[in-house]
């Protein structure tokens, strides 16, 4: 009984000393990741700045999937040294965006897509510029057929600065929030036939339907200082050979001035981009004849034209509201 009463004692201040040993190492290892994870972004950060002003296109694909390659390659050693703490948030990464009339899964598929992609080495591209410091990537335009048919295109901006204001506490919680200075001016597309006249256009302003800042907010091991955005498009008129695309956005420098980073990318169309013909009853956008002459090649404009014929309308493209 004696002795009972003595190691009763001995085996609670040994509990408490195993758990407070635990408690002590998890935190170790927490900040030891964190430290880790922070200087695998800023090696990232450092590195990517040259990538972006690659000359051309090919040789900032080989830039950038040398970067995805070895940021992937950081993410699973880390994890393989912390394996407890594998799979949780980066450090200072704010809660996933609250959507608003739309469902969060969008916005988890567009982020789980892209850097699945990157993570499997896969770096899809159609055409890349650099501007303001800014990379505008358009990466890949592709049809579907629900809830009607239209293009999805997703596009990536490379260098954005990410902001960080950190408000007074509440409730013994220190509240940091992250923004991007970066506002999307529209994406504006031209159609060209095969002998080089448009035939088309669209002039849309304003943001993506989906554009996801800081990717790792819903992918940890996503890289650091790339916005990801999708636009959602009705599908191209038949008889496009060519689209021009014109990617307008405008970043704030730390000085506060703001800046306008513009792409214009001419591809190829493919025949899956383009849809049915337009109907009377659809809200159309229509290059005139004057309009069309202006840019299309001298090949393609005829010698002469007849003085008082009235200005013809070319093929139009529907806009389904």
């Amino acid at each position: 009984m004696r002795l009972f009463k003595f190691a009763l004692p001995i085996l609670f201040a040994a509990g408490l000393a195993l758990l407070g040993a635990r408690a002590w190492t998890d935190s170790a290892d927490a900040a030891a990741q964190k430290l880790a994870l922070e200087h695998a972004r800023h090696q990232f950060s450092q590195r990517s700045a040259v990538a972006r002003a690659a000359p051309d296109k090919e040789r900032y694909r080989d830039d950038l999937r040398a970067l995805l390659r070895a940021w992937f390659a950081d993410q699973a050693e880390i994890g393989n040294r912390f394996p407890a703490l594998r799979g949780s948030p980066a450090p200072f990464v704010p809660p996933p965006p609250r959507v608003r009339g739309g469902d969060l899964r969008d916005w988890q598929q567009l982020a789980d897509a892209q850097v699945g992609d990157w993570r499997e080495g896969k770096l899809e591209m159609l055409e890349s510029t650099a501007a303001q410091g800014l990379r505008l990537d358009l990466l890949r335009v592709a049809p579907l057929a629900a809830p009607q048919p239209h293009l999805s295109v997703d596009i990536a901006v490379w260098g954005a600065p990410e902001e960080t204001q950190i408000d007074e506490p509440e409730a013994g919680k220190q509240v940091q929030r992250f923004s991007v200075p970066l506002v999307f001016k529209g994406l504006a597309l031209r159609f060209f036939d095969a002998k080089g006249a448009v035939i088309a256009r669209l002039d849309g302003g304003g943001e993506p339907a989906l554009r996801l800042d800081m990717p790792a907010r819903l992918t940890p091991d996503a890289p650091p200082g790339v916005t990801l955005g999708r636009y959602e498009l009705p599908m191209f008129p038949p008889g496009v050979a060519e689209v021009e695309w014109t990617l307008s956005t405008q970043v704030r420098s730390a000085s506060g001035e703001t800046r306008l980073a513009q792409a214009i990318w001419k591809v190829k169309a493919e025949p899956s981009w383009s849809g049915a013909a337009w109907s009377a009853s659809d809200k159309v956008l229509v290059e005139s004849e004057s309009e069309a002459k202006a840019a299309a090649p001298e090949s393609a404009q005829p010698a002469t034209t007849t003085a008082n014929a009235p200005k013809a309308r070319h093929a139009v493209w529907p806009i389904r509201e």
